[in-house]
């Protein structure tokens, strides 16, 4: 095997990992807190940490088998996750045809940006069926998602720079 193709099964069992993690992480909670609407997003903050990180080689096909099966495991709507990042890969690839992104502090704010992205996409297709959220809780949900985020990139250049 070449150099190349063992770092990419390095990062694919990473992604797998982290996001069975992430599952786990969703069932239990956070320091013994079981409501959801204070609980981070680890699925938005995983999907964005591979995304800016560019690890793992996601595209649109490999997000909406990710997106299906965080649905059927921990989601409300079928699709919805899958519709969430794919809206955050698109996102993500015009800001990058846009702007040049060099420095750490662009990486920060656009990844601020997408994971507010996908809370917007999330609370909307929760309105359009009926599924209650509280914007409030939403904007304390990005919060801990962009933390989530934070440890999600420090895991990940960790592991694979080794």
């Amino acid at each position: 095997m070449t150099v190349t193709n063992i770092q990419k099964s390095q990062e694919g069992k990473l992604f797998i990992i982290l996001f069975l993690i992430s599952i786990l992480l969703s069932y239990i909670g956070i320091f013994g807190i079981h409501d959801p609407t204070i609980m981070p997003n680890y699925f938005i903050a995983l999907v964005v940490s591979f995304i800016l990180t560019k690890k793992a080689k996601l595209n649109l096909n490999k997000l909406v088998i990710i997106g299906v099966v965080t649905d059927i495991l921990a989601g409300q709507l079928i699709g919805q996750y899958g519709l969430i990042f794919i809206n955050i890969y698109i996102a993500y690839l015009i800001t990058n045809k846009i702007l040049i992104i060099k420095y750490e502090k662009q990486i920060e704010s656009l990844s601020i940006l997408l994971i507010l992205f996908g809370f917007l996409i999330l609370w909307l297709t929760s309105q359009s069926y009926g599924i209650p959220i509280i914007p409030k809780a939403i904007l304390f949900q990005s919060i801990l998602t962009f933390i989530a985020y934070l440890f999600f990139r420090v895991i990940i250049k960790t592991y694979l720079s080794r």
